[in-house]
């Protein structure tokens, strides 16, 4: 059995991206069940992998199963268990130093950047990707032109001080969201702020890029996977995004922001769940298969 172990259900992008990589495990043939406390299922997206208590799953571990672990913390208790352990790594932080240390851990990273931080630690790793749900990509939907969508929960201060030079813009929270509601106010916005200073990945950022807005963002780290500055965003420090606000506004504008969609929606169609399983799937066929639970 392959067991997912996760803290919670709460919106953290983490657990979509741990749920949609057992949808992909068991499109690719191995089954995959998620151990969330009290067996309560995430409500904010949707999804078909089962769910179990996290206590009972993992008193159950037997040899020959699979934990499948992402929140670094569960390394000690999954290690203590019979069971084969898997990380599932969707950041980079010295708290994973331990373990890229562990020999008896596999190691799957979901982008280049988590990659090359576990061979910079003298571990190889399996690429195994990641996805945003179809519900984000761009549908047609009439964009508002001062419309601008951002997520609160890091980083609103920067949103807030990038807007008193632009009153005429309205920002939208997209925090506490059903992901079908907050692809909908995506679709709506025709600009999207990233304001989370060194985010690993930035999952809202690629949906906003899937959902036609032009992205503004601040630095990050696994980010600079799709955010190509320039070419399909606009990437600056928070004290920058009021000029980079003035810059999409001013004479040249409408040209670059014409431009700077395209390639995000091209850059993001890269990440959509067919490609991902595909992904997923080669590396079942590869190596990953020898790994993973078959039962």
């Amino acid at each position: 059995m392959n067991v997912y172990f996760l803290p919670g259900a709460g919106i953290f992008g983490g657990i979509k991206v741990g749920f949609q990589f057992a949808e992909a495990l068991a499109a690719a043939g191995l089954k995959t069940v998620m151990a969330l406390p009290e067996a309560a299922a995430p409500q904010w997206f949707r999804s078909t992998a089962p769910v179990v208590d996290r206590a009972a799953a993992l008193a159950a571990l037997k040899p020959g199963d699979v934990a499948i672990f992402s929140f670094p913390p569960d390394h000690a208790e999954l290690k203590a268990t019979p069971a084969r352990l898997v990380f599932h790594c969707q950041g980079t932080a010295p708290e994973i130093d331990p373990i890229l240390a562990d020999p008896d851990v596999t190691v799957l990273t979901c982008w280049q950047q988590a990659q090359d931080y576990a061979a910079a630690r003298g571990r190889r790793s399996i690429p195994v990707g990641i996805a945003i749900s179809d519900c984000f990509f761009y549908d047609g939907t009439p964009k508002r032109r001062d419309a601008v969508s951002f997520m609160p929960r890091r980083g609103a201060a920067i949103a807030r001080d990038a807007l008193l030079a632009h009153p005429w813009l309205d920002l939208v929270p997209i925090d506490g969201l059903h992901e079908n509601a907050a692809a909908a106010v995506m679709k709506r916005s025709a600009l999207h702020l990233a304001t989370s200073v060194g985010e690993w990945f930035g999952l809202p950022a690629l949906e906003a890029m899937a959902a036609g807005c032009v992205v503004l963002s601040v630095p990050v780290v696994g980010g600079r996977d799709y955010l190509r500055d320039g070419d399909n965003c606009l990437v600056g420090q928070p004290g920058d995004m009021p000029a980079l606000l003035a810059r999409l506004s001013g004479p040249g504008g409408a040209g670059l922001r014409d431009r700077l969609r395209t390639g995000a929606m091209a850059a993001a169609s890269g990440y959509r769940p067919s490609r991902h399983r595909a992904l997923v799937r080669q590396a079942v066929a590869a190596e990953l298969g020898a790994v993973m639970s078959w039962n």
